[in-house]
């Protein structure tokens, strides 16, 4: 029986992450995460047979169970919180056999496995290491007892980078930190000075360790270095020099070990593309795979697609297969998986898969891959090789889904050829409500890629416009050069696609509405206060004054050598910051406005929608607007926030959009 979808169908959504491959290929493993009755998404791990897609391992009731890790003889390794924090286990699928291998005091964040030997990044607190605690796990009441003390804890700020989003805030004196363990050996953390690490991965003989580490301090407080760790040494190597690299997730060791490779941005004369960076354990200078002096088949590594309905933590975006580096790229609204070889970076290959969208993969020794991967009808499912092992949303067949059409057309200045996605409304009688949707970013890129919010807009009867402007991502440097994303180009291309939608009799021009988070919330008010085309907006965690941003989100400080003059005047500074920002729009607005954002945001923080509704109050308190805040969720509230949060937050969208576009003759005589 056919059923509209709503935000209440969010409840159902299962999501797939951290697909793990057995060495021979026979096992494939997976993280699902789905929300219990508190709305909060927990994991479990899944292990199928490759060739039958039979169900072999799936984590106990009552525990919850991530980042799978193939071993050799059928042993698998999991982050584990059984004991009450997450730690590293071992389990011998055959056999039923499990143990616990780590006791962090506050359980484990990331770690790796070789033999016997485990490196692990763990949040450590200065009163644990002050009480030869770090190793130790609590027990009982003892988690309780140390939350409620650390609550009653002021915050200390002694260095410029002292919060950010990821953190939900300011920390309490606690850092990531990199240590190992097992081996016959006692526990230990890095030596020399506390420095914060993520992300370790052990060589290949399990002797030496390659981490994140952020050893600068002031304006490159957030500027990551590769890191060497050969154990025993009182002292810790830095691999990478000016190269920057990209901490999104492990270093990845050559089969020798004699290399690591890392995600880093290479510059050209027209940008920066993201690469696979290769650094010499010897020292020298890196390997840089792919080259992307050309960009004719893909714009470099790594996921650049977002707003699609995905969630949880990915192992990797590139691996290694002897001397060709395999890598998830993204270019013109398809993320797809290429090759390159170190001995000819510049010859780039996509291979040859049957999907859409591809959101993550594994690879082992063999060459043999497992994928997540999706398209615009349903979102990833796990596959081994082209073998389809889940089916998680086979209740999708039951909600009928508005057709996606993909447009091109050319800019208004001719530059440029712009895609856009538009998403029919389900059910169509001539020129219907549209909502154009900005994505967040500005660098990514929509997809053909399955996003909720899409099919929760056309079943309530609206068109959805989604597109690329300049500044996206997968569409070449020059597209997304030059700060192109801030000046009226990007504005214009956004115009221009619903302009086309009306001429092509999708869109009534009467009944446009727009909305966009972060970046998207950016641009959703600057369309309302530079034009009046849209009769309803709702901008979600909105970035709407530079001048108020500095100094309250965590990309707000001044960076040497960046944007600001050396002798330049802090007031002169903070009046160029607030010139032409959206706040000093208000006065133009006319559309009604709904705002939503999570008071908890330390990227575009709730003092930016608070602006935006005080000065709407005062200024303009003829046009409607409302503010929904979410007092727990940070800048992540869309991808990764409470499912009660999510599905309020999409009902306000729907219901206003609603209101104000479906109902505009009512709504304009209140």
């Amino acid at each position: 029986m056919n059923q509209l979808f709503t935000p209440q169908e969010l409840w159902r959504f299962s999501y797939l992450s951290w697909p793990a491959l057995s060495g021979d290929g026979r096992l494939t493993a997976v993280t699902v995460m789905k929300p219990d009755p508190d709305g909060v998404c927990r994991s479990t791990v899944r292990v199928y047979d490759s060739d039958t897609g039979k169900i072999i391992y799936e984590t106990p009731e009552g525990v919850h169970e991530m980042q799978p890790r193939f071993g050799n003889g059928g042993v698998m390794h999991v982050l584990c919180d059984a004991s009450g924090s997450f730690q590293v286990w071992e389990l011998v699928l055959d056999r039923r056999y499990r143990r616990q291998l780590t006791t962090l005091r506050h359980g484990v964040q990331h770690y790796d496995v070789c033999g016997d030997r485990i490196a692990f990044e763990a949040m450590v607190y200065p009163v644990d290491e002050e009480k030869g605690l770090v190793f130790t796990e609590m027990q009982g009441d003892e988690p309780e007892a140390f939350a409620s003390w650390l609550d009653q804890q002021p915050y200390v700020a002694e260095d410029l980078t002292y919060k950010m989003d990821e953190w939900f805030g300011m920390r309490k004196g606690n850092m990531p930190r990199i240590g190992l363990c097992g081996g016959g050996k006692a526990p230990e953390l890095l030596p020399g000075a506390p420095m914060e690490g993520v992300y370790p991965a052990l060589s290949p003989d399990g002797e030496n360790v390659a981490f994140f580490g952020y050893p600068h301090d002031g304006t490159d407080g957030r500027k990551a270095e590769l890191m060497y760790w050969v154990t025993g040494d009182s002292t810790v190597r830095t691999l990478s020099g000016e190269l920057g690299v990209s901490p999104e997730e492990a270093p990845v060791f050559s089969e020798n070990g004699r290399t690591v490779f890392v995600l880093a941005y290479k510059s050209y004369e027209d940008g920066s593309s993201q690469v696979a960076a290769g650094f010499p354990v010897s020292g020298g200078e890196p390997i840089l795979v792919p080259d992307m002096q050309t960009e004719n088949v893909c714009e470099g590594v790594g996921g650049m697609t977002i707003s699609r309905t995905v969630m949880g933590e990915n192992r990797a975006t590139f691996a290694l297969n002897g001397d060709k580096v395999i890598f998830m790229g993204s270019f013109h609204g398809e993320t797809a998986l290429y090759q390159a070889s170190c001995a000819d970076p510049s010859r780039v290959e996509r291979l040859d898969l049957p999907y859409e969208d591809v959101y993550g993969f594994a690879m082992n020794g063999n060459g043999g891959l497992a994928l997540l991967a999706g398209s615009r009808e349903v979102p990833p499912d796990l596959y081994a090789g082209t073998r389809r092992l889940t089916d998680e949303h086979s209740w999708l067949k039951d909600y009928p889904q508005g057709r996606t059409e993909e447009m091109h057309i050319r800019s208004r200045d001719g530059k440029s050829e712009l895609t856009y996605f538009y998403t029919h409304p389900l059910k169509e009688d001539g020129p219907a409500p549209v909502v154009l949707d900005i994505k967040g970013g500005p660098t990514t890129m929509y997809a053909r890629a399955y996003w909720h919010e899409f099919h929760a807009l056309s079943a309530a009867g609206f068109g959805v416009i989604h597109g690329n402007p300049r500044g996206s991502s997968g569409y070449g440097r020059a597209f997304r050069g030059g700060g192109v994303c801030w000046k009226d180009e990007s504005m214009h291309d956004l115009l221009d696609m619903c302009h086309d939608a009306v001429s092509r009799g999708w869109a009534d021009p009467a009944r446009l509405g727009v909305t966009g988070g972060s970046y998207g919330g950016y641009m959703t008010l600057k369309l309302i206060g530079k034009t009046q085309e849209f009769a309803a907006a709702a901008g979600q965690r909105v970035f709407a004054n530079p001048g108020t941003s500095y100094g309250t989100g965590d990309v707000g400080w001044v960076r040497a050598g960046g944007e600001v003059p050396p002798h330049f005047s802090m007031l002169r500074y903070l009046e160029d910051r607030a010139r032409g920002s959206n706040v000093s729009r208000i006065d133009s607005f006319s559309t009604p406005l709904l705002l939503l954002h999570g008071y908890r945001d330390f990227r575009c923080t709730f003092e930016q929608s608070e602006q935006v509704f005080v000065a709407m109050k005062e200024r303009r308190p003829e046009v409607p607007v409302r503010l929904v805040m979410f007092p727990k969720e940070n800048h992540a509230l869309t991808r990764t926030g409470n499912m009660k949060s999510q599905v309020r937050h999409l009902q306000e969208i729907v219901e206003w959009m609603q209101r104000y576009l479906e109902k505009k003759e009512e709504a304009d005589h209140e």
